[in-house]
C-alpha cells in the first residue's frame, strides 16, 4: 500500500521528528532562563504542528477505503527516479553556486530542472529559466538590497 498518498507524509514526518530533536537541543540564553516566549519556541511549535499535520494526513490516508485508492496514484519507478534526480541536482546547485554564481547556476538548475520533469521546448525551457533568475536576481539584489554571490569565476 505504498503510494504517493502515504509516502509524501512519512518523508514528512521522518523530517519533522529530526527537526524536533534539534529544536529540544536549543541552549538558551542567559536573559531567556524565565521568558515565555524564547529563541527556541517558534522551531518548537513549528515542530509539533508539522508532526500533527503529517500525522493526521497519514491517519486519513490509513483511513479511506482501499477502493479509493486508484492505480493513477501508485508510484512508479520513473517518478522514483525523477525525483532522485532533482535531489541530485540540487545537490550540484549547492555546490556549483559558490563557483559560477547565482545567475548562471540558478539558470542552469532550473533549466535541468524542467527538463528532468519532462518538459522538451526549447523555447519555454529558455523562457521559463533564464528570466525567472534574471528577475528574482534583480529584486533581491537591487530592490531588497541582498547580497547574492557573484561567483569565484568572474574574479
Amino acid at each position: 500500500m505504498l503510494n504517493r498518498e502515504l509516502l509524501g507524509p512519512s518523508l514528512f514526518l521522518a523530517l519533522f521528528t529530526l527537526y524536533a530533536i534539534v529544536a529540544w537541543q536549543i541552549p538558551l540564553l542567559p536573559f531567556e532562563e524565565y521568558e515565555t516566549v524564547t529563541s527556541a519556541t517558534l522551531p518548537k511549535v513549528y515542530a509539533a504542528f508539522g508532526i500533527i499535520v503529517c500525522l493526521l494526513s497519514i491517519g486519513a490516508t490509513l483511513l479511506k477505503p482501499t477502493a479509493a485508492v486508484d492505480e493513477d496514484n501508485a508510484l512508479e519507478k520513473s517518478h522514483v527516479l525523477r525525483t532522485i534526480g532533482l535531489l541530485i541536482l540540487m545537490v550540484i546547485y549547492s555546490a556549483a553556486l559558490e563557483p559560477i554564481g547565482f545567475l548562471i547556476s540558478t539558470s542552469a538548475f532550473l533549466l535541468v530542472g524542467f527538463f528532468v520533469m519532462g518538459e522538451r521546448r526549447k523555447a519555454i525551457l529558455l523562457l521559463a529559466s533564464i528570466p525567472v533568475a534574471v528577475v528574482f536576481w534583480f529584486l533581491m539584489t537591487q530592490v531588497l538590497g541582498i547580497y547574492l554571490v557573484p561567483g569565484n569565476l568572474w574574479s
